[in-house]
C-alpha cells in the first residue's frame, strides 16, 4: 500500500542497511483510481537493480474477492448468496479489460503482476487478460486459485503464468472442503486449491503464506502440501515450489532459489533433515541459523557451528 507510506518503511531499512531479506515490492494497484494517473505514477516508482535487495518490479493487483462473502468471482452462480443479490456470480475490482490494459502498460516498464484471482471465473478472466495482453517478457503469477475450473488448468504452462498457491491455513485442507458446499455447490468444493493438477499440468507452482490470514511458518506450508492428498506435492516439488520457483518469479534464479556454486549464499540450517524424517512433523522444524549473501542475518540461541 504505497500511499500508506509502506514503500517509505522498505527504503529507511535499505538506507539504513538493516534488510535482512532479498524484498520484490508488489506496489498495489487501486481499483478505485483513475487509470491513467495511477498508472503514470506506477512506471515512476519502478526500481529494478538486480544487486539490491529491494527491487519494486511488481504489481498486486485483485481480479476479485473472497468465497467466503461470496465476492469471489465465479462462472456460475452462488447456491446462497449472503449479498442478497439474485443469480450473484462475485464481483471484479478489476475488470477484464481494464486488466489487459494495465499488464500492457506497466510489462513494458518491466512490472511483472501478482494478481489474486480465487474464483473460476476470476481466474478465468485473469489468464485471458494476460493472454490478449501479448504478454511475452512477464513472469506474471495469479495467487490462491482456491476454485479452477479444470479447463483452465493447462492454460498456466501455456501462458508462462506461475500458480501460487497457499495451504498453511487449516480451511485449504481437504478435510475442510465440505464447508464450502452450501456457498459453491458439492462439486466445486471437491477439490479446492489443486496444488497436484497444477504441478501435473506443467504449471510452475509456488508456495506462499498469505500471512496474516494464513500462518507465516512455511514449515507449516511444506508439511500440509506433501500431506493433503488427494491435491498433494512430492517433497522434492514442495520444496522447489518454495525456492527455485520463487526465485524464478522474483528475477532472481541465477543468483538463489538452490545450491549451486556460484549462486550467493541464500541459506537456512535446520534443526532436522526434512527430507527423512516423518511428514507430519515437519511443521516442527526450527531454523538454527540464516545466511544471507553468505553474511549471518540469524543465529538461534544456543546455537554453535
Amino acid at each position: 500500500y504505497w500511499k500508506r507510506g509502506h514503500l517509505d518503511v522498505w527504503d529507511q531499512l535499505e538506507q539504513a542497511n538493516q534488510l535482512t531479506v532479498r524484498a520484490s515490492v508488489g506496489l498495489w494497484a487501486y481499483p478505485e483510481d483513475n487509470d491513467a494517473e495511477q498508472l503514470a505514477k506506477l512506471k515512476s516508482l519502478y526500481r529494478d537493480d538486480a544487486n539490491s535487495f529491494l527491487r519494486i518490479n511488481q504489481i498486486k493487483l485483485y481480479s476479485d474477492g473472497i468465497p467466503s462473502n461470496t465476492t469471489a468471482a465465479m462462472k456460475t452462480p452462488y447456491e446462497f448468496d449472503l449479498l442478497g443479490l439474485e443469480g450473484n456470480k462475485g464481483l471484479n475490482y478489476f475488470t477484464q479489460a481494464r486488466l489487459t490494459n494495465y499488464i500492457s502498460e506497466l510489462e513494458a516498464t518491466g512490472f511483472d503482476f501478482h494478481i489474486h484471482s480465487i474464483g473460476d471465473r476470476g481466474i478465468h478472466e485473469a489468464l485471458n487478460a494476460i493472454e490478449d495482453a501479448g504478454s511475452d517478457q512477464g513472469r506474471h503469477r495469479l495467487t490462491h486459485i482456491e476454485i479452477l475450473d479444470p479447463i483452465d488448468t493447462p492454460r498456466f504452462a501455456q501462458l508462462n503464468v506461475t500458480a501460487d498457491l497457499q495451504v498453511a491455513g487449516d480451511f485449504t485442507d481437504p478435510s475442510h472442503w465440505g464447508e464450502m458446499i452450501d456457498l459453491i455447490g458439492a462439486a466445486k468444493s471437491d477439490n479446492l486449491v489443486p496444488i497436484k493438477s497444477l504441478q501435473e499440468s506443467g504449471a510452475r507452482v509456488t508456495l506462499s503464506s498469505d500471512w496474516s490470514v494464513s500462518p507465516f511458518n512455511p514449515f507449516i506450508g511444506l508439511q500440509n502440501a506433501v500431506t493433503r492428498a488427494p491435491q498433494n506435492l512430492s517433497m522434492e516439488d514442495a520444496l522447489a515450489a518454495y525456492t527455485i520457483n520463487s526465485a524464478y518469479v522474483m528475477r532472481q534464479e541465477n543468483k538463489v532459489g538452490s545450491i549451486e556454486v556460484g549462486k550467493e549464499a541464500d541459506l537456512v540450517v535446520l534443526d532436522q533433515n526434512i527430507l527423512t524424517i516423518d511428514p507430519t512433523k515437519i511443521k516442527q522444524t526450527k531454523i538454527l541459523q540464516t545466511l544471507l549473501k553468505g553474511k549471518e542475518v540469524f543465529r538461534s540461541s544456543g546455537f554453535n557451528l
